[in-house]
């Protein structure tokens, strides 16, 4: 976290924008929905790639990513967006399809195969965070000798890489329990 503030520093108010979006549609609205569930399945709160995944770490994440993006803005694929929706949407698919097989039932399904609000708006949440994920992935690699010689741009891809090492390692923990 305080390599995402430090490099978010010179420009703290355009990162702050990522952070709180990312927050919002993260965990904001998962945290809001608890206070009107009232089923009796667990929650956000009870999962470590809830609560400091979808509340801190990917949030992170974004700041570090919404950096490296400012730092290769002339190199982004904007051309092949629509592949990246593609992927990002095949990715979550195949995420909630393997939480289904397994009959990893929460509160976002609370039956295999059967989503709830909460679940299918997850689920576009889901696509839209690996969409973006995607592009940034692929402006690093199209700008690999950009991102090298610019000391904030490669600070950045590491933060970003260390924080989605993290969340996997939440949600590893998540079901190992």
């Amino acid at each position: 976290m305080a390599a995402v503030f430090r490099l978010a520093r010179d420009r703290a108010w355009g990162p702050a924008l990522p952070a709180a979006i990312s927050w919002l549609f993260l965990f904001g609205y998962q945290w809001a929905f608890y206070f009107t569930y009232h089923g009796h399945l667990q929650t956000v709160f009870a999962y470590y790639s809830g609560v400091l995944g979808d509340g801190i770490l990917i949030p992170a994440v974004n700041v570090a990513t919404f950096v490296l993006l400012r730092q290769l803005a002339p190199g982004i694929p904007w051309k092949r967006l629509p592949i990246y929706l593609l992927l990002g949407f095949a990715t979550a698919t195949a995420a909630f399809l393997v939480q289904a097989r397994l009959d990893l039932v929460n509160w976002s399904m609370p039956i295999a195969f059967r989503w709830s609000d909460i679940g299918q708006f997850h689920f576009f949440v889901m696509a839209g965070e690996l969409t973006y994920l995607y592009l940034v992935l692929a402006s690093a690699v199209n700008n690999w000798s950009q991102l090298r010689q610019d000391s904030v741009a490669t600070k950045a891809f590491a933060v970003g890489w260390v924080g989605l090492a993290l969340f996997a390692a939440s949600l590893a923990a998540d079901y190992a329990r």
